[in-house]
């Protein structure tokens, strides 16, 4: 698709993070694009879209462990495609991002 509409498993990765992840779609929403499931702005369910990014460098180090990075990305994607809904939502694009409430911002890599 000429807009570059993101599909699940298109990597992610936090301005926070150390690694990048894939988009997780547990289930279709029917669209597809080259045989790949197309998605919405309501894909930002943490531990079932957003999976954690390694370390936050955002979060305190001490005690040790404490930086591990755990999602929290209450609100949908932004910068959704206005023109071409997935599910009753925005499809998202190579320029759509994601808030976490940590402080990081998650894009497409």
């Amino acid at each position: 698709m000429a807009k570059g509409f993101m599909t699940g498993m298109a990597l992610i990765r936090c301005n926070s993070g150390v690694a990048p992840v894939p988009l997780l779609l547990p289930v279709s929403h029917g669209v597809t694009s080259k045989g790949q499931p197309l998605v919405n702005a309501n894909d930002h369910i943490p531990m079932m879209n957003i999976l954690p990014f390694g370390i936050c460098s955002k979060k305190p180090a001490a005690p040790p462990g404490a930086n591990i990075c755990i999602p929290i990305t209450p609100m949908a994607w932004k910068k959704g495609d206005k023109n071409c809904f997935v599910a009753g939502a925005p499809a998202l694009t190579k320029d759509s991002c994601l808030t976490c409430m940590m402080g990081g911002t998650i894009k497409f890599v």
